[in-house]
């Protein structure tokens, strides 16, 4: 039996934590299908602490959803080292069930895969014929998902006339207002602002989805010009901090 490093299966892993920290008591846990994989890897795993060897799991029971056994050493190792708000834990709280796969293949950017290799890796390979219902119902709402666990990644599309050939995954350009360089522009994604500051950015059209250019800073960068929808707005430093934006290409 092979000791397991928890950076292997984190999608397991985390799912099994959050559903221990929710319900420490149960001697058993449902878990969805797209985890039979990874089920089967961890039944063959051990952990070791101090002197006790102990499977991950201890048996699983295949149907539509997943039953799984755990021991109380196990529950003890999830509730102790996983804390509810590390980052292994905040991985279960992703909603797409391609993230996990999207999440394995990322581990190495760039990545660049035919739209067939790609499903074929999601085990889609029957589903979704056209490529536009492939990339708006498993692509982007998969590239959103990882972005709550801050997994930023762009997608490029290599065509042949029209025809989308080779999809170029890499990784997301993400920076604050007040770390872009002069005509920079920027995508938000993200404001981590706090009120007033909050209510004041929204009501100036700052919300996340606008594409935002940096028109200018002062020489102490103090404050910012920025261009949203045509408008220039002036912000204060703290405020250009709070706003998180990933970086775009327009010279295309």
């Amino acid at each position: 039996m092979e000791v397991l490093n928890t950076k292997e299966n984190i999608f397991l892993i985390s799912r099994l934590a959050k559903l221990v920290q929710e319900n420490p008591d149960s001697d058993s846990y449902l878990l969805e299908s797209i985890y039979k994989d990874d089920v089967n890897n961890l039944l063959n795993k051990i952990t070791i602490s101090d002197n006790l060897k102990t499977h991950w799991i201890c048996w699983a029971k295949f149907s539509d959803m997943i039953e799984v056994g755990i021991n109380k050493h196990i529950k003890q190792v999830l509730l102790q080292k996983f804390k509810p708000n590390s980052g292994i834990v905040k991985i279960a709280r992703l909603k797409n069930s391609y993230s996990p796969k999207f999440f394995e293949l990322f581990k190495t950017l760039p990545l660049k895969i035919t739209p067939e290799a790609l499903k074929s890796e999601l085990g889609i390979v029957d589903k979704y014929e056209r490529y536009y219902d492939f990339k708006k119902k498993v692509i982007l709402p998969s590239l959103a998902d990882l972005e709550k666990i801050d997994i930023n990644v762009n997608l490029a599309e290599i065509k042949d006339n029209k025809k989308v050939i080779e999809l170029l995954f890499t990784k997301g350009d993400m920076m604050s207002v007040d770390e872009m360089k002069i005509g920079d522009v920027g995508v938000i994604k993200k404001i981590t602002a706090t009120e007033p500051f909050r209510s004041r950015l929204f009501s100036l059209g700052i919300v996340k989805g606008e594409k935002i250019r940096l028109l200018k800073h002062t020489l102490a960068k103090n404050t910012y010009e920025i261009e949203v929808n045509k408008s220039k707005i002036a912000l204060r430093k703290e405020e250009a901090k709070m706003i998180i934006v990933e970086k775009v290409d327009e010279s295309n």
